[in-house]
């Protein structure tokens, strides 16, 4: 594929807020609480009686939020324009409660059914890297692997904006596109002979760092927001999503339904041009207020619910449905009483940082 053209003006030009986006969020966090309560809780610890339903389709939800991410977060550094601010927006907004959730986890491990597997130290400290999957070791709780993912996309995104491969993104991500075509089937047929070994553990790591698995989905949230700037040829940005999907698709070991990637894609498109308003609904903007804390805290906590409740006698049902509102409600308030202030004070210093920063430069020019 060719280069690409210098990013439009409209790449850098203020936006409305494109609610339908933040919908899409809310939906993706709705779909995971659902297949984590319903589906991986049968699988994993069992109801007492079958709860006569499940919601398997989560990694759908995984898959539209990577590719999601990958058109949010290129529309947000390429508007600001200064990596530096960008990432110190996200991690501000991430790393806080992330490491909260990390600690409370101490005590919520020690409940039935998730004290089957007791937190070793070892696991802690690496959880508290933010970063336990390159040192090999499991989250404290599973939904987090996708915020590790998420953080390492961040320095991605701004390595391939200062070594210029946004501007030739073709060249940037087509690199990276082939690096996951090549060595993520290679290490997936030499795990059962060479897993343990050290140069297996390093290429294992190598992947995680470079997001070899998922580098097709921020490849298309990417140039997709091309698409929407009017960046670039249109048949050009159009093959290159058509090269990350068939990408994905082959290192996926067909664990995602291209006809979903299909409509998903579709979706984006629609709501990134804001033709689906009735996901402009109140409801579900609510919930994609409260979607970060609602994906931290919902998995845990809720397993452990279900787990009382059920061994209680009260029936499957009601135990998810009383999981649904407890989670809905601790992320609300975790939300509005927790990360929502500690989020804008640390705002609010990191912005006063840097405006005392730009004052000082003129008069270190002038020394």
């Amino acid at each position: 594929m060719a280069d690409a053209a210098t990013p439009n003006d409209h790449v850098l030009r203020p936006h409305r807020r494109i609610v339908e986006l933040d919908a899409l969020r809310a939906l993706a966090a709705i779909s995971l609480m659902l297949f984590h309560l319903t589906h991986v809780y049968s699988v994993k610890y069992g109801f007492t009686t079958p709860l006569g339903f499940e919601w398997p389709y989560g990694a759908y939800g995984t898959e539209m939020f990577f590719i999601l991410s990958g058109f949010v977060n290129s529309m947000s550094l390429l508007r600001r324009g200064r990596p530096v601010d960008f990432v110190a927006a996200r991690l501000i907004r991430i790393v806080p409660m992330f490491l909260i959730v990390i600690l409370a986890n101490i005590w919520i491990l020690s409940l039935a059914p998730l004290n089957e597997h007791p937190l070793t130290t070892s696991q802690l400290a690496a959880n508290l890297t933010l970063l336990p999957m390159i040192f090999g070791q499991d989250f404290v709780d599973p939904v987090m692997w996708t915020l590790q993912v998420e953080m390492l996309f961040y320095f991605t995104l701004v390595a391939l904006y200062r070594c210029g491969g946004l501007k030739r993104y073709f060249v940037g991500w087509g690199t990276l596109l082939l690096l996951s075509y090549l060595a993520c089937p290679m290490l997936d047929a030499a795990k059962e002979t060479a897993d343990g070994t050290a140069w297996f553990s390093l290429a294992s790591s190598l992947r995680h760092l470079l997001l070899l698995d998922y580098v097709p989905l921020f490849t298309m949230g990417f140039l997709l927001y091309m698409i929407k700037t009017g960046t670039g040829p249109l048949w050009k940005n159009l093959s290159g999503i058509g090269v990350a999907a068939f990408v994905f698709h082959s290192i996926d070991h067909g664990k995602h339904n291209p006809v979903a990637t299909l409509l998903i894609l579709g979706l984006i498109t629609a709501c990134a041009y804001g033709r689906v308003p009735v996901l402009r609904l109140k409801p579900l903007l609510f919930i994609s207020t409260i979607s970060y804390a609602l994906y931290l805290c919902h998995n845990n906590l809720g397993c452990a619910l279900i787990h009382r409740l059920d061994h209680s006698g009260y029936p499957p049902v009601v135990c998810f449905a009383l999981s649904i509102v407890f989670a809905i409600s601790l992320a609300t308030l975790v939300t509005t009483r927790i990360e929502g202030p500690m989020t804008e004070w640390l705002r609010s210093k990191w912005e006063r940082y840097r405006s005392d920063q730009m004052k000082e430069q003129p008069q270190v020019a002038v020394q």
